[in-house]
């Protein structure tokens, strides 16, 4: 039974880096013939990787059948960077009579993604199945564009970092006003990560090899 799910496994677990990766353009078909003959594999296991990744959100499905990378346009940045802000202070309201929140131990990641799992954790102490859920969902689809906010954002591992010294220090009210300046600057500046996605994927289209901007936008923190 453990051979025959190799080929849907690899499948899901390329196609899932590469959708982390940015490797597919932004609303556009993937198309399961072409993943089948680059992995090497027939079209069905490619097929069952999509329909799951569909599930996680990090694949949509296109509106005449089949499925296509997630759209991140300014406007749907904006869309996902308020929700997750939603779903951040609504768990922070929930957890309000506990104690601060702390993170349980330092790692030693980067800043940038270690910052991701700060959030999560947020959601996840609230003990509401359904606002992680619907957490994790949006959450998935910006791990996509965390190498677009660091080309726009000069500042990235900084702001992170100040966000995982007042996780640490357990202080509500500074923290919480963090995340809504966090997300904010986000919500501003979504015109140009989104620019920064699409340029990026156009050159992964065209096997170009990622060049950054010679400017980044980003405001200081």
């Amino acid at each position: 039974m453990a051979k025959k799910r190799e080929p849907f496994l690899r499948a899901l677990n390329v196609i899932r880096t590469n959708m982390l990766k940015g490797v597919y353009p932004p609303a556009q078909p993937i198309v399961i013939a072409d993943e089948a003959r680059r992995l090497g594999l027939s079209t069905t296991p490619i097929r069952e990787a999509l329909s799951c990744l569909c599930g996680e959100g990090l694949v949509e499905r296109g509106p005449c059948g089949g499925f296509v990378a997630p759209r991140f346009d300014a406007g749907a940045l904006r869309d996902r960077y308020e929700f997750r802000l939603t779903c951040l202070l609504a768990a922070l309201d929930l957890t309000a009579d506990l104690p601060g929140y702390r993170r349980r131990s330092r790692t030693d990641a980067t800043a940038a993604p270690d910052l991701q799992r700060i959030f999560e954790d947020v959601v996840r102490r609230s003990g509401n199945a359904v606002l992680l859920a619907a957490y994790q969902r949006v959450g998935v689809q910006l791990r996509q564009v965390l190498e677009a906010e660091r080309i726009v954002f000069i500042d990235v591992d900084i702001e992170a970092d100040r966000i995982k010294v007042l996780a640490d220090e357990g202080a509500p009210q500074a923290f919480c006003e963090a995340l809504r300046t966090h997300h904010h600057r986000r919500i501003r500046a979504a015109p140009h990560i989104a620019a920064e996605i699409a340029r990026r994927g156009a050159a992964s289209a065209h096997g170009v090899d990622e060049v950054p901007l010679a400017s980044p936008t980003g405001e200081p923190c």
